[in-house]
């Protein structure tokens, strides 16, 4: 929730200034936020004189745009380029931001690659005079549609299953037969956008998201993918501020309609709709969810919730660079038809990197895709996540 926030406010100001967090220009940050703009331009100008990289930035946005100076695109390229000039490295700009809503968050800018390319982009155009056609241009050219990381995105070149797929009821698995090997490619894309934020007054996020999961029989004759999964999900975050909350560390609630399906053709068709509610803990490094849901089961899945259950359990856990992720999945039910399943996953990062991670999977019972939701089984996979 308190990410969504921040990444929208950065966005509406076009890229505002990584200067109003450095702790050498505290006091412009404060003039500015208190609209202050002529007597922060000095501090901001003073500071990067002095060689303050961030303040270097915020000076050129302000000349940019005609905030508490005289507009001006040659001071404006001027500041950005000296503060471009000093970043060697990947820095975190932004951390544990802290204003009056209370935001906190991590944002990882590289300037020398983002801004300077956003100066590329732009100084082909003649700005318009007007401010508001200057906006539009800008946004024409700059717009990124804000789109982030929802769920996981990875790639699996080698994923082992203990499925047999050739030996399926050619009745219930038509064409199953050309699917021979165990081992199989697995890959993920997940993207969110947040679409509006506090329109209803309580610190609320309302965000749409899409997330696509293929199975790809790469290894086997005829190399064909076996299954894609389709989530598009609509919800809203609410944030959690009340005192009880914070003793007992629950941070977002979370309302929320995914649907699911497969597109499957005869009997490989399954979908189901769900509408949840999932609450968001953390305990210094602990995070948890817990999500219950009601479905309405497909025409071709009606037993699904007897197989997947009615809601999972989230812990993941950061230790230094690794991130521990563990879900489990049951329908509660204390007889012999008790079912479920339960998730390891482990991600490191790459070299250095901060976008790429070594990534392991361990999966055991029913739902590891839809089409084998009334399916046991034990998956193992390797390979590569882009997002965690």
């Amino acid at each position: 929730m308190y990410k969504y926030k921040i990444l929208v406010k950065m966005i509406s100001f076009l890229g505002l200034s990584l200067s109003l967090f450095a702790s050498d220009n505290n006091n412009a940050a404060e003039l500015y936020y208190q609209k202050s703009y002529k007597k922060a331009a000095v501090l901001f100008e003073k500071a990067a004189k002095a060689g303050d990289k961030r303040s270097q930035y915020q000076l050129g946005y302000m000349y940019e745009n005609g905030i508490g100076v005289q507009k001006s695109s040659d001071k404006s390229a001027y500041w950005y380029k000296q503060s471009a000039s000093q970043f060697k490295d990947l820095p975190k700009a932004i951390e544990k931001f802290n204003i009056k809503e209370g935001i906190t968050m991590e944002y990882q800018v590289n300037p020398n690659i983002d801004m300077g390319l956003r100066q590329f982009d732009i100084q082909q155009y003649t700005m318009p005079s007007d401010p508001e056609e200057e906006k539009s241009l800008k946004s024409g050219i700059l717009d990124t549609f804000g789109l982030y990381p929802h769920e996981k995105n990875f790639f699996i070149p080698l994923s082992y299953t203990s499925i047999n797929y050739e030996k399926s009821d050619p009745v219930r698995y038509p064409e199953y037969e050309d699917y021979n090997k165990n081992k199989e490619m697995v890959f993920q894309l997940s993207l969110k956008k947040p679409l509006t934020f506090n329109l209803l007054g309580m610190n609320e996020v309302f965000a749409l998201a899409y997330t696509q999961e293929m199975w790809w029989q790469f290894y086997a004759t005829s190399s064909a993918i076996r299954e894609t999964n389709y989530r598009p999900e609509l919800w809203v975050a609410i944030p959690a501020e009340n005192d009880f909350s914070k003793k007992i560390g629950l941070k977002v609630v979370k309302y929320g309609l995914l649907h699911e399906s497969n597109g499957g053709r005869k009997n490989l068709s399954r979908e189901w709709n769900r509408a949840y509610v999932d609450f968001s803990f953390q305990h210094n490094s602990l995070f948890t969810q817990l999500r219950a849901w009601y479905a309405e089961k497909g025409t071709d899945n009606e037993d699904i919730s007897s197989y997947l259950g009615y809601g999972h359990l989230k812990l993941s856990y950061l230790a230094g660079k690794s991130k521990f992720d563990l879900t489990w999945r049951n329908n509660l039910r204390l007889n012999k038809d008790n079912r479920g399943s339960i998730e390891g996953e482990w991600s490191y990062p790459i070299g250095h990197s901060q976008s790429s991670f070594w990534y392991l999977t361990i999966f055991n019972g029913y739902g590891a895709s839809l089409v084998d939701y009334e399916v046991q089984q034990n998956r193992v996979g390797f390979g590569f996540t882009f997002s965690r």
